[in-house]
């Protein structure tokens, strides 16, 4: 984690981006919401533009147009396009670093287009230093159009940051033409307040999107989710699985809709948040939510709020496991239906590191 904003010279991002990026020869660098193509390393078949010509694809091709603007804040964006000629074995990395001596609102815009029948897989990670910034509020917009037979792996990463003036607010907006497929994961560490919003908008026959959500709070980390999926075709899929484990004073808000147009027979739709909470400080609030239209479709929903099982606990704790320990492997139990969905084995490994490392075990993952 990078410490103070001199820390961000470029002999520091470049250690950093080695830790990060690891298996993968293609990444992108965003520097301050600007595309740093000197450490960038972008592979054949991934196009990356500047504002002007991101704004005028987004207004071209996205019928719903999501418009983010905070007073007094200093726009930036870029347009990440994946052509037909990509060839990618390994993730495409896309880093945020964010040294920024701004202390009022800052906004990033940022449009994915995944062309007619490209298969990616993009991991996000976002670093921000506050070394010197006493507030911080960063305001992301990403806009995801996916075309005809597209499929989408997408995993965002908000490294942990301690700081607690560090707010963000994610606005995410993401159209699935005719039989493309969007698995979207997120993931949150302690630090600051998170707000995202995110609706999808199933456009074509036969579009499926399943969100994938873990956070694992501490201190007054504040994480609120409000979420919008749009059933506007026959035949499409979706799933919601968001899980939770808040510990101190943190504290989310899950607010999901599921809308099921009238034309939108034969949809099949889960929506599920779970909960634990680790403290009397605590709280969650979950609203999980139905709007049908349709009358042949496959609805479900659910959530529940609790704590840890103490008689699975005290069974651990009979068979020699100390609680602290018998506690995180009864919460990576709770998480695992997660986890497991993470085909990629490194990255699986990864994520589960960084939940140890906030759970302070050695155990690893088999």
């Amino acid at each position: 984690m990078m410490k103070s904003q001199s820390s961000l010279g470029l002999d520091s991002v470049e250690n950093t981006l080695r830790s990060i990026v690891r298996e993968s020869d293609a990444y992108v660098i965003i520097r301050n919401g600007h595309c740093d193509f000197e450490l960038s390393n972008i592979p054949d078949g991934v196009n990356v533009m500047g504002e002007s010509k991101e704004k005028e694809l987004a207004a071209t091709i996205l019928a719903n147009k999501f418009e983010y603007v905070a007073k007094d804040g200093q726009i930036d964006g870029l347009l990440i396009e994946c052509t037909s000629s990509i060839r990618l074995d390994e993730p495409l990395y896309v880093i945020f670093l964010d040294n920024s001596q701004i202390e009022q609102g800052r906004i990033y815009h940022n449009f994915y287009l995944l062309r007619e029948g490209v298969r990616v897989n993009i991991i996000e990670k976002k670093l921000s230093d506050l070394g010197r910034a006493k507030k911080q509020n960063l305001n992301m917009f990403s806009s995801w159009f996916l075309e005809n037979e597209s499929a989408l792996t997408y995993y965002g990463y908000e490294l942990p940051n301690k700081s607690p003036y560090y707010s963000i607010n994610n606005c995410v907006v993401i159209r699935q033409m005719g039989n493309s497929s969007c698995s979207f994961f997120t993931f949150y560490w302690e630090g600051g307040v998170t707000n995202n919003e995110l609706e999808v908008f199933l456009d074509g026959e036969f579009a499926a999107c399943k969100l994938y959500s873990v956070s694992l709070l501490l201190n007054s980390t504040i994480v609120n989710h409000k979420i919008r999926m749009n059933h506007n075709f026959p035949n499409c899929e979706s799933c919601q699985l968001y899980k939770g484990v808040f510990n101190d004073n943190s504290s989310s808000h899950f607010d999901s809709i599921v809308y099921v147009n009238k034309h939108a027979q034969k949809t099949s739709s889960t929506q599920q948040n779970n909960n634990i909470i680790l403290s009397d400080y605590a709280s969650v609030k979950s609203d999980p939510q139905l709007e049908i239209f349709a009358d042949d479709v496959k609805c479900a929903h659910g959530s529940t709020v609790g704590q840890v099982d103490p008689k699975a606990l005290f069974y651990l704790q009979s068979r020699g496991i100390g609680k602290k320990d018998g506690t995180a492997l009864l919460l990576q139990g709770f998480l695992c239906d997660v986890i497991d969905e993470i085909v990629d084995l490194k990255l699986r490994e990864f994520t589960l590191n960084e939940f140890y490392k906030i759970l302070s075990i050695n155990h690893y993952y088999e």
